[in-house]
């Protein structure tokens, strides 16, 4: 007798994620939606402590990986082709699924066959004013969207027809995928207003904000870069903003140091304006005037970091291209 047809496979990556990946299997299995078949699958990146036990003791039906480090999109796609479900629900070793989840995005994709991926919000865990801040650019719109994070629910046969995650790009592949799906296909990314997962970026130091926001830089410019000659631009616009706050940021604070007491005085109550308008608006997302203030900060300080890593990957990419031209001569 045939076994039953798998309905979702939850592929679950990791590297070393040890203190949370037990949880995260086992919110998994929880989240499976009565009724349907599913299976979990663990890909891990090379793990140096323990996970791949941790994961077959927490119950995941197959381990793939672990012989050799892999980025995410390596790990995604060994979980891809190794899926049997109908739908394939991503999520990284980090999270902890929600239960009513996985139930509400099989809703959502068969309710619209024109949907390739559903995704929803994700929910900050860590303690402290920074997490409720990094939550705010979490919360979703209902609707569709340009492109989606990693963690997200697919139709496995849409993913399989482009090659899987693009394992091409340094950074970005999940939206390069939802670039492919939109451009190629002709299929929808769709944001559904409820929460996915629950999450910790781990971000508790000034150096770890910079050095992630610095790589979401590099990110935008990559990815601006491989879609530049096409009707759709993906992240050129955001790039260009970065790149016109940061130099506005640097200007405002020469001036600030420099200028005369009017100017200075003029830039001052000009900037209180903006970060205002922004607290305000902010403010109609969250209940506390703290977050909303320190993210309406956020949002503009972070444009320093973004256009540095934007200028690190146009660097690193315009000298590796030269080194290329000089083998090539």
């Amino acid at each position: 007798m045939n076994a039953p047809a798998i309905d979702i496979s939850f592929v679950v990556i990791g590297f070393n994620e040890s203190p949370i990946l037990a949880d995260c299997i086992a919110s998994c299995r929880r989240a499976a939606p009565r009724g349907l078949q599913t299976e979990i699958l663990y890909a891990d990146g090379g793990s140096t402590d323990g996970s791949i036990s941790i994961a077959q003791q927490a119950g995941a039906d197959r381990i793939l990986g672990g012989d050799k480090r892999r980025r995410a999109a390596e790990n995604r796609n060994l979980g891809l082709h190794a899926a049997q479900g109908c739908y394939v629900q991503f999520v990284d070793g980090d999270m902890l699924l929600e239960p009513d989840w996985p139930a509400a995005a099989v809703a959502a994709l068969e309710a619209r066959p024109e949907t390739a991926i559903v995704c929803g919000a994700l929910h900050e865990r860590g303690a402290g004013l920074l997490s409720r801040v990094l939550e705010l650019d979490w919360i979703p719109e209902e609707g569709d969207v340009a492109f989606c994070g990693g963690a997200s629910m697919a139709r496995r046969d849409v993913l399989l027809s482009l090659g899987g995650f693009p394992e091409d790009v340094r950074y970005g592949e999940e939206p390069f995928l939802c670039w492919r799906i939109r451009n190629e296909l002709g299929l929808y990314i769709h944001k559904l207003n409820c929460t996915m997962a629950q999450h910790d970026l781990g971000i508790h130091t000034f150096a770890a904000y910079w050095r992630w926001n610095g790589r979401n830089g590099r990110s935008y410019a990559e990815i601006a870069a491989r879609c530049l000659h096409t009707k759709d631009r993906l992240w050129l616009k955001p790039c260009i903003s970065n790149a016109a706050w940061a130099l506005l940021l640097l200007a405002s604070a020469l001036i600030l140091l420099f200028a005369p007491w009017p100017l200075r005085a003029a830039i001052f109550v000009a900037w209180i304006a903006v970060l205002a308008r922004k607290t305000i608006h902010a403010y109609r997302r969250t209940a506390s005037l703290a977050t909303s203030a320190a993210y309406a900060g956020h949002i503009y300080f972070v444009k320093l970091a973004l256009a540095w890593g934007q200028l690190c990957w146009i660097t690193g990419h315009f000298v590796a291209k030269k080194k290329g031209n000089n083998l090539a001569d």
